[in-house]
């Protein structure tokens, strides 16, 4: 007796088989593209020394000048005092700087060529008293092992402190950071109501440059 023919299945996919993955190249071994196309290889090599060269001149050697900031860390250590500011603040403005190499100001004798500070910073409004306020902002800088010294004005700020804490911070030769208050009329933003703060943290590093410039 002849067995019976499978039925008819219509509308069935057509299976498709996959072909195992090959290796197309072996640890040792150059590509075959990288044998056929030596100057696109030699390209890309420099290409590549370039991009580090890059990243070490930024890193605190521009242009053979040491110091600065290798790394970011003076930065980084700088940057938690961005925030500390009392609850219900408004931030209107923040800025991070990190240490950038200039040269010799010509129409400052006196100076000379180095890395600029690193600074950290943002511009709040608040409404909270100016006594309350600094007392809260020192207890959070001083929770981060900011110490309070006397205010000392200086062309690194727009405007005289009117506090002032000072830190060890590895890589800087001083860090210090201050807090004042805007004069009413020359705020940096027209936002909400109350009186406009700065609070940042500056650090000056192994081969700064004099100001003047």
């Amino acid at each position: 007796m002849e067995s019976a023919p499978p039925p008819e299945v219509t509308g069935a996919a057509t299976p498709v088989l996959l072909a195992p993955a090959r290796r197309t190249t072996y640890p040792g071994r150059a590509p075959k593209w990288a044998l056929r196309h030596p100057t696109s290889v030699l390209v890309a090599v420099l290409v590549v020394a370039g991009i580090v060269a890059l990243v070490t001149d930024r890193a605190g050697d521009f242009g053979g000048h040491p110091g600065g900031d290798p790394g970011g860390h003076v930065l980084a250590a700088l940057t938690p005092v961005v925030g500390l500011d009392p609850p219900g603040s408004t931030v209107v403005g923040l800025d991070r700087r990190d240490a950038v190499w200039s040269g010799a100001c010509p129409d400052n004798p006196g100076g000379r060529a180095g890395w600029s500070a690193v600074e950290a910073s943002d511009v709040f409004v608040s409404t909270t008293p100016a006594p309350v306020l600094l007392t809260e902002v020192g207890r959070a800088l001083e929770a981060q092992g900011w110490r309070p010294t006397p205010p000392v004005a200086a062309s690194a700020w727009q405007y005289a402190p009117v506090a002032e804490w000072k830190k060890s911070v590895p890589g800087t030769t001083s860090a210090r950071a201050v807090v004042f208050a805007y004069p009413g009329g020359v705020v940096p933003s027209s936002g909400p109501s109350g009186t406009t703060w700065f609070l940042g943290a500056e650090g000056t590093t192994p081969g700064y440059a004099l100001p003047g410039c």
